[in-house]
Order: C-alpha cells, then sequence, then structure tokens
C-alpha cells in the first residue's frame, strides 16, 4: 500500500523534513522549493487492517533540532485493502493554544469519552475529514455539515457526527463518490442524545477544491482545529494530605484505600479535583521527625505508612491478626495521629505478611512486569533503606561499606543467593502493593470524572538514594532555601542540595523527566513545589544556618569595578561582619560581657570587633550552642548569628572577586554605619541588582528546561 505524506514546512538552508515513528529510522521527505514535502512510502498492510502513528521532525545534518508537538500523536487507521494509496495533507503541529485539554486530567477524567465510537467505515473512493475539538464532554460530538445532501445541505440537525475513537481527535470517512465539489462545511457542537446541533463553530465556511481521486484513493485532511462559544470548563477541588484521611477502616493513619472513599466524597459534593502532598517515603531515624512530606530520601519510592494493609492480606495467624485488629482500634482512637506507632505497627505487619505471602507474590508475572519497568530505582532504594537501618543511619558518608555507590556492587547483593535479599526483597514487596493501591485509586478517580493530582517537592534530601547513587546532578556544598520576606526575617533554610543544572542539561533534563513520567503513572496533574526553583534558587553556604548569606543561582554577581560605578567606593571590610562596641548591648542585653569575652576579639580601630576563629561562622556557633535550649543561650546563639551575617555583600560561590549585596541589609548595623552618600548609591545598585539585573536572564533559565520538561508526559 502506498501512503503518500504532504505538508507545508518553511525550512532553512540545510534543514529537511523528515517523518518519524513509522519505522526504526525517520523517513526523508523531498522538496523542490524548501517549502512543500512530500513522501511516498510503501506499507505493508494486514486485510483487517492497522493503525498507524507518527510525526514529523526537522533535521540538520542527521540531527534533530526541531520537533513538532507530538504529546498527541497523529494516528490514522488504514483499510486493508493492498490496492489502495492515502493521500494525507498536514500541517505542522505546534502546541495548542488549548494544551490542558489535551491533558489526561481532561482526556481521561474531566472530559472523558470512556464509550468511544468506532472507526469510522472506509469508502473505496473516500475523503477523511480530521479535526481537534478537546472541549466536548460525553453527552456531545463534532458533527459536521456542509452545502450538499451527504453533508445535511446545512440543516444543522441533519449533521453528521464524526467518530471520537481518537479524542480528542474527531474523524469521518465520507464517499467521496457522492460529493460535488467544490465542498464547503462546518464543525458543530451536536447533542447525542437529543440529536440536534447545540451551535456553530465561529469562523467562514471551510472549502475544498475538487482532489480529482480516483477508485481506491483516500485523500487525508487533517489538523484542523474546532472551536465554539461555550463556556470555560470550571471546577472544584480540594487540596488534602493522604494521611489525614483517616477512616474506620485505616490503621491510625489515612492511606491509599481512604483515596477511593474521599473520591467518592468528591463526586457526591460535585468536585473535581483532589489535590495531595507528597507521598515519597521518608523514612530516615524512624522517629516522628521522618513525617515531614517535603524531605524524602526517594524520588519514586512511596511512603510505607500508605499502604492500605488490609488490602496486602489477611494473616493466617489468628493471634497475631487479633492483635493487629485490636491495635487498629487503638490507633484510630487517639485524638492525633501518632507517626512513630503508626509505623511500628504496620512495619510489624509487613514482616508478617511477607513470611506469609512473599515468595508467592514476587514469584508472579504482574509483580515481574512492576520490578522490570523500576528495576532501575527499585533496587538502589531498597538496598539504600536495608543499609541505612543495619548502619542505623540515613547518612551514606558514615556508612563502613557502600558508602560511594556502586552499581556492580548493589546489583550482587540484589541477587536471590545472597544473604541480603531477603530484606531487600521486603521493599520490592511493600513498593509492590504501594503502587497496585495508588493505581486502583487513580483509575477510581478517571471513572468517576476526577483527577487526582500530585505535588512534586522542588528538593531532595542530601540523605537520600538519589544523593548516594547520582550526586553529579546536584550541588551537595550548598543548601536550598528562600530569602527573607515579611514572614521570615532571616530567610529560609531548606537544607536541600541545590540542582547542577549544567549537569543536567547535557542529558536532556533526564533526571527530571523520568521524575515526571514517574509521577504521570498515578496523576493526571501533579504541582510543583516552589516552580521558581527552575528559574533561580536561593542557596545558602553549608556554613551559614540563616538564609540570609545566600546568593541567587544562578545569578550575574558584581564586580568591584561595577560597584564603584554607583558611587560607592569598595572595601575589604564590606565583607567581613561589622560588630562594634555601640550596639553589642542592644543586641546582647545583660550577656553583653560574656559575649566580648567568649566570642569576640577586640579589632584595630577603636570600638571595633571580629569573632574569634572558633566562632567564625554560623555553624560553628550552632555546633557550640547544641543541646543548649534555655532562654539565656537562644538569645545569646541567635544574637551572634546576627552578628555573622552584618555584611554588606557576599563573595560569589564560583567566581572569585565577584559579588552580590546582601539581601535585606538595610535593616542591619552595618548599613547604618554608612554615610547618607554611601547608603544612596548602595540602594541604587541594590534596587538594579534585585529588582531589574536578572529578569530576562531567569526567564532564559526557565525556558531551557520547562517546555521540554511540561511535554514529557
Amino acid at each position: 500500500m502506498t501512503v503518500s505524506f504532504n505538508i507545508e514546512y518553511r525550512t532553512s538552508w540545510g534543514e529537511e523534513v523528515r517523518i518519524a515513528g513509522l519505522l526504526p529510522e525517520s523517513i526523508p521527505m523531498h522538496t523542490t522549493d524548501g517549502i512543500y514535502w512530500t513522501a511516498d512510502v510503501e506499507l505493508e498492510v494486514p486485510k483487517e487492517g492497522m493503525t498507524i502513528n507518527y510525526s514529523y521532525q526537522i533535521e540538520q545534518n542527521q540531527i534533530i533540532i526541531r520537533k513538532e508537538w507530538d504529546s498527541f500523536p497523529r494516528r490514522l487507521f488504514l483499510s486493508g485493502n493492498s490496492k489502495k494509496k492515502y493521500q494525507i495533507k498536514d500541517c505542522w503541529k505546534n502546541i495548542p493554544e488549548q494544551l490542558y485539554y489535551y491533558s489526561s486530567a481532561f482526556t481521561e477524567a474531566l472530559l472523558a469519552h470512556p464509550d468511544r465510537a468506532e472507526i469510522p467505515p472506509c469508502h473505496r473512493k473516500g475523503l477523511v475529514i480530521k479535526a481537534y475539538a478537546p472541549r466536548i464532554n460525553k453527552d456531545y460530538c463534532l458533527a459536521i455539515c456542509g452545502n450538499q445532501k451527504a453533508l445535511g445541505n446545512w440543516d444543522p440537525d441533519k449533521a453528521i457526527p464524526m467518530s471520537d475513537a481518537n479524542f480528542p481527535e474527531w474523524q469521518i470517512e465520507l464517499d467521496a463518490s457522492k460529493l460535488k465539489f467544490p465542498l464547503e462545511y462546518k464543525f458543530i457542537l451536536y447533542h447525542k442524545e437529543e440529536k440536534k446541533a447545540d451551535c456553530w463553530e465561529n469562523n467562514p465556511n471551510r472549502y475544498l477544491a475538487d482532489p480529482e481521486l480516483k477508485t481506491n484513493e483516500t485523500l487525508v485532511i487533517s489538523d484542523r482545529y474546532a472551536y465554539f462559544d461555550i463556556p470555560v470548563w470550571k471546577g472544584a477541588g480540594i487540596a488534602i494530605p493522604v494521611f489525614s484521611l483517616k477512616s474506620e477502616n485505616s490503621f491510625g493513619v489515612g492511606d491509599f484505600g481512604d483515596l477511593k472513599r474521599m473520591i467518592d466524597w468528591a463526586v457526591s459534593t460535585q468536585q473535581k479535583v483532589i489535590q495531595i502532598l507528597p507521598i515519597n517515603d521518608t523514612t530516615m531515624t524512624h522517629a516522628w521527625t521522618d513525617s515531614y512530606p517535603y524531605n524524602s530520601i526517594s524520588i519514586y519510592a512511596f511512603h510505607p505508612m500508605y499502604a492500605d494493609i488490609k488490602q496486602m492480606g489477611t494473616l493466617k495467624d489468628k493471634s497475631a491478626a487479633a492483635k493487629f485488629n485490636k491495635k487498629q482500634k487503638e490507633l484510630n482512637g487517639l485524638p492525633a495521629m501518632d507517626y512513630e506507632a503508626v509505623n511500628q505497627t504496620k512495619w510489624e505487619y509487613f514482616r508478617l505478611i511477607f513470611k506469609q505471602e512473599g515468595e508467592k507474590v514476587l514469584a508472579s508475572g504482574e509483580f515481574g512486569e512492576f520490578f522490570n519497568a523500576n528495576k532501575e530505582w527499585l533496587q538502589p532504594y531498597a538496598v539504600f533503606s536495608y543499609l541505612r537501618d543495619a548502619f542505623q543511619t540515613p547518612n551514606f558518608r558514615e556508612w563502613p561499606r557502600h558508602s560511594v555507590y556502586n552499581a556492580q556492587d548493589i546489583e550482587k547483593m540484589c541477587r536471590p543467593e545472597s544473604v541480603d535479599y531477603p530484606h531487600i526483597a521486603l521493599y520490592y514487596y511493600i513498593q509492590f502493593h504501594l503502587h497496585l493501591q495508588l493505581v486502583a485509586a487513580t483509575k477510581y478517580a478517571r471513572e468517576h470524572g476526577v483527577v487526582l493530582k500530585g505535588d512534586i517537592p522542588i528538593g531532595i534530601s542530601r540523605n537520600s538514594v538519589e544523593a548516594w547513587t547520582e550526586p553529579y546532578y546536584f550541588n551537595l556544598n550548598g543548601q536550598a532555601g528562600a530569602p527573607p520576606d515579611d514572614f521570615s526575617v532571616n530567610g529560609q533554610n531548606w537544607g536541600f542540595p541545590t540542582y547542577n543544572w549544567d549537569v543536567m542539561e547535557k542529558d536532556g533534563y533526564r533526571w527530571w523527566m523520568k521524575r515526571f513520567q514517574k509521577m504521570s503513572e498515578y496523576f493526571d496533574a501533579y504541582r510543583i513545589d516552589h516552580i521558581l526553583g527552575f528559574f533561580r534558587i536561593w542557596e545558602i553556604p553549608m556554613h551559614a544556618v540563616h538564609g540570609l548569606l545566600g546568593q541567587f543561582i544562578p545569578s550575574i554577581p558584581m564586580s568591584r569595578e561595577e560597584i564603584e560605578s554607583y558611587g560607592l567606593p569598595f572595601r575589604k571590610e564590606y565583607l567581613i561582619p561589622y560588630i562594634h562596641e555601640s550596639f553589642l548591648g542592644q543586641v546582647f542585653g545583660p550577656h553583653t560581657d560574656y559575649v566580648k569575652q567568649t566570642f569576640l576579639l577586640p579589632a584595630e580601630a577603636p570600638g571595633i570587633y571580629h569573632m574569634k576563629p572558633e566562632f567564625a561562622t554560623q555553624r560553628e556557633v550552632e555546633s557550640f550552642f547544641a543541646g543548649k535550649n534555655d532562654e539565656n543561650s537562644l538569645w545569646i546563639r541567635d544574637g551572634l548569628y546576627t552578628l555573622i551575617s552584618d555584611v554588606l555583600f557576599v563573595p560569589d560561590t564560583k567566581e572569585k572577586d565577584k559579588y552580590h549585596p546582601r539581601i535585606g541589609i538595610q535593616r542591619d548595623f552595618i548599613f547604618r554605619s554608612l554615610n547618607e552618600l554611601e547608603q544612596n548609591a548602595f540602594n541604587k545598585l541594590y534596587d538594579q541588582y534585585y529588582y531589574h539585573r536578572h529578569n530576562d536572564f531567569w526567564r532564559q533559565q526557565a525556558m531551557k528546561k520547562l517546555p521540554q520538561l511540561t511535554q514529557s508526559t
């Protein structure tokens, strides 16, 4: 069978349009003017017919330099008539204006078409018309109406319904032998049950001259878009942590089984979206401090706490089962969740049910599929978790063995004959059940027209599987946080390492793409926590506790010459804490003399002090006051933090002799020590630096990443 592809695309010198998806290699197209491209492809089509998927891309010197939007693939059914010739007229597909309507949130849940029509029947002489119209719910369809009997003679109630077999694309195949050309037509919104048109599309008549088709030829016209004057889609939803969904069936905490009950409630209250907080495993010490959901040890693994243990199986040991039933009532009866007790109890259950059912489950074909699809992250996670407990610390740098990740060593530990395997396989078993339960909740949500929305934390823990296995992706010598604002005068220090975007860019942000793609297995939408991190992030040096000594990464630091161009003479004193006798009493009150004697050294200039070398950083001060939580100790400690951050400029972390104005310094003592001209000069450069300098630069940083990433699922 011959399939003739035709597309109009204006190329630059050296570029060529090629067809991807039909063969292992892309197929070249031909042109005489660099605008109109064609290719005739011979395909072997079985008698029952087949569906092809394809897309167009631009190559130069055998390198792909541009792809059309193919998140929703081109799909065409070819009949089994070996004498048939298809002539396809395509247009280059850019990202649609209403991209969100093409996401699984709409196509699989909110505007899903669960009972789709068949592919239209083929004709010996056919005209296939295809159009995109995603904003149509299951009660309606796209229909076509035109200037002749076969198209209803412009009577909208006699319009011809189109097939939603490939929704949100609609298609119809007309018998071209019964058509009169030129053909004029429009798309209409058609109510299937009432069999009547609701509205016409808003544009002039569509026109088609006589294509002069022969017998056994079919013309395919695609890439039309239909828009109607209908209200914008609106929906209400709720954001809630899974652990808050506790029910009588829970085990002291909300779990994936409770998500179905939440979906039922959303349906009964006519809500359309359920957004949950992050659900990744955060287990580090097995203590309540692990409960913070944004500090996970894996970007893939789910927290075992969210397993609905009743779905995992029933214990055959009746006394053990009775014990757990009793414990369930105790935990569910508590006024607040007991994180440690819940996790301890669930782990007891995991070990017992794994001993009873694990071998059979791990030998099943369904587990085999899960394992093969997730082995890349599952094995390192399981081994990390096993070693964390064996060595009693999540800080892999302190492990006596395997502190540096070695894939071959991990593979050996994961072999069924190894002594470590039973301990490791337990984590496989738990993650497999969590996967099944969340997939079931996702399916249930879609069936009820509800979107399940996830949450992706911007950071990873520095004591995580990813920091262990892929340290090159992160700046482990920095801490992510947020600059000061009205709610946090000292800024925020989250402690997470920042991303090494230069390294990530080299492999096309593969790390993020895999993360997004994994999330899309369970969620039809997801929130990216702190999306600004893709533009820039506030990075704080490891020696700092507060966020004031940070700088935006990436950013454009200032040279000494540039600083002085604003009228501010540069002095090295601007880089060291300004500590003066005049305000020590204001900061430390009755503890002033103690502070002078213990932490400070007099400088050469009268009234000026420096920090003693052993207390030069906030971390050193923090270490000195570790375990001292009385009011006076905290007063002194926080005062010393203030002294150490009292600098006018912060050195750049990468470029020598380049600087950043310290954020929020106008409230501090060093700024007040400047004369009026110096203060005005500093404020001028400060305003330029923080509010103007980086706008285009940061936009460029995000646009290198986000368009590519948002199209990864």
